[in-house]
C-alpha cells in the first residue's frame, strides 16, 4: 500500500511541472501583452470597411476600431499588424500578432489552426456580376472567369464546388479582386455583402448584381490554440462592449446597416 502511494506521489511530482507549464503557456500571451505594454493586432488594412487607410494615412475601419477598444480595455498601446486573407493565420501562429481581427470566418477547418473567440459580426458571401451575366446557380459559372481574394472563405466555397471549366482567378486582396471585376478582367467575382454594397455605391453605372448567395458568415477574432486565458479575456471584452453598445455602434458606423444579434458560440 505504502509502495503504491509512494509511486503515485512520484508520478504526481513528475506530472505537476508539466501541468504548471501548460497553464503558463495558456496564460503566456495575456501576461506577455500586459508586461510589454502593447498588443499586436493583425488587421487586413486593404479590406474596407473593415480595414483601410484614412486621409492621415493611418489605419482605420471597423476592425481597427475594435482593436482600439481592445487595447484601451487592456490598458496597453496598440500596434496594428497589416495582414492579408492569405497570411493572417500564419502571422498569428508565428507570433507576429497576438490576436487576429480580420473578418476571420468561423469554420471547423480554421479551428484546427486557431482558437476562435466569440463572434463580433456577420455578413453574407456571394458571387456578383454585371446584369448581362446570366447566372442563377454556381453551375452556371462553367467556363467563366471568377475573381476571388486569395485565402478567403468564399474562394474555398467556389473551389470546392468543382464547376467544370470555371477559371478561379486569385488576387492578393478584396480591393484587387473587385477592381478586376470593374475593369472586365473577370466575368464575376466572389465577395461579401458589405463590399458588394460599397462597390455599387462607387460604380452605380455598373449595376452589379448578386448572382449566387454562398453562405452566411459569422466572424470572430482568433488567438493561438491553447491560449485559453487570452481567449477568455477577449470574450469578456466582446461581451461587455456588445452589451454597452460600443461594438454595435461601430458596426453601424462602418457597415451602414443595423446591428443584428449574433448566434451563440
Amino acid at each position: 500500500m505504502t509502495t503504491r502511494f509512494g509511486t503515485w506521489l512520484r508520478g504526481l511530482a513528475a506530472t505537476l511541472p508539466l501541468l504548471l507549464l501548460g497553464a503558463t503557456a495558456q496564460a503566456q500571451t495575456l501576461d506577455a501583452v500586459l508586461k510589454r505594454g502593447k498588443v499586436l493586432v493583425g488587421v487586413n488594412t486593404a479590406s474596407p470597411p473593415f480595414g483601410t487607410t484614412n486621409a492621415e494615412m493611418m489605419p482605420d475601419g471597423y476592425d481597427v476600431e475594435i482593436a482600439k477598444m481592445l487595447a484601451k480595455d487592456l490598458g496597453v498601446q496598440l500596434e496594428i499588424v497589416p495582414v492579408t486573407n492569405e497570411n493572417r493565420i500564419p502571422t498569428l501562429l508565428t507570433g507576429k500578432a497576438d490576436v487576429i481581427a480580420s473578418t476571420l470566418q468561423i469554420t471547423p477547418e480554421r479551428a484546427k489552426s486557431v482558437l476562435f473567440t466569440a463572434p463580433y459580426g456577420m455578413h453574407e458571401s456571394m458571387v456578383i456580376g454585371p446584369p448581362e451575366l446570366k447566372v442563377s446557380q454556381l453551375a452556371d459559372l462553367a467556363g467563366k472567369r471568377v475573381g476571388v481574394s486569395r485565402g478567403s472563405a468564399y474562394a474555398n466555397l467556389i473551389a470546392q464546388a468543382n464547376i467544370p471549366g470555371l477559371q478561379l482567378v486569385q488576387f492578393a486582396d478584396d480591393s484587387a479582386n473587385l477592381t478586376a471585376l470593374v475593369a472586365g478582367q473577370v466575368d464575376a467575382a466572389g465577395t461579401v455583402s458589405y463590399l458588394a454594397s460599397e462597390l455599387n455605391k462607387r460604380y452605380p453605372d455598373k449595376k452589379f448584381e448578386r448572382k449566387v448567395t454562398l453562405t452566411s458568415n459569422v466572424y470572430a477574432m482568433g488567438v493561438r490554440r491553447g491560449d485559453f486565458d487570452f481567449q477568455r479575456w477577449v470574450d469578456t471584452f466582446l461581451f461587455v462592449n456588445i452589451l454597452n453598445g460600443s461594438i454595435p455602434k461601430a458596426y453601424e458606423k462602418w457597415m451602414g446597416g443595423a446591428w443584428k444579434p449574433l448566434p451563440a458560440f
